[in-house]
């Protein structure tokens, strides 16, 4: 197994020690992705003319919230990544999708139903499938061995959580994907992830809800 996924699960194991006073949660979310690319030519110039891929992604995630505000997560979903380009009067369209994983901490403003909050999550991302599209022609570059078979980096996520109940709440963040590995097999040429995401959410509160369902104890 790749080093990099053995440093990402002891990365887990590091944060998620989890306080008896904390609140634990579960989360469906769906993002709608704005993705495009970083591109470092042989000569070390920076290409900017990529533009956005409007894409989607989703997940289910994990997070336990202390009451001091603190929290830590995880999520594992389906994330699409790629751009467009427009070259010599050619249309270049890149189309992949990974599965994500991400783990991360974060501080929550616990003083309002809304509750303003930011995250950092590193993620570790496989590649499922691949694709670019050269005006008519499709090329698999996962299967031409184009473009790696893997992706890690940061995201940093500022967001809002709405109380709606003591047993479930909605959620909208801001997510700012930067990709750091390089991604290109090219020698000399350097391919990074980049992006945003807009991502609203559910959340249910499994602690309050474990609570009404235990048995009570009649004396």
């Amino acid at each position: 197994m790749n080093k990099r996924i053995y440093h990402f699960i002891f990365f887990i194991g590091l944060i998620f020690p989890v306080s008896i006073s904390a609140q634990s949660f579960l989360s469906i979310e769906a993002a709608q992705v704005f993705s495009t690319f970083k591109y470092i030519d042989s000569q070390g110039d920076v290409d900017n003319t990529y533009s956005y891929n409007v894409l989607g992604s989703y997940s289910l995630g994990y997070q336990n919230t202390k009451q001091n505000g603190f929290f830590i997560r995880a999520n594992i979903g389906m994330r699409k990544a790629g751009a467009n380009l427009v070259y010599n009067n050619s249309n270049y369209i890149w189309n992949m999708q990974y599965t994500d994983l991400k783990a991360g901490i974060g501080y929550q403003f616990n003083k309002w139903r809304i509750k303003p909050s930011v995250a950092v999550s590193p993620y570790y991302a496989f590649l499922l499938n691949a694709n670019q599209t050269i005006n008519d022609n499709n090329y698999d570059i996962k299967n031409n061995k184009s473009i790696k078979d893997s992706d890690f980096g940061v995201i940093i996520a500022p967001g809002l959580n709405v109380i709606l109940s003591n047993y479930i709440s909605i959620y909208a963040e801001y997510n700012y994907i930067l990709g750091l590995q390089n991604i290109e097999t090219a020698d000399l040429e350097e391919l990074y992830n980049r992006g945003f995401s807009l991502n609203f959410g559910v959340a249910f509160n499994i602690t309050k809800i474990a609570k009404i369902n235990q048995p009570r104890i009649v004396q």
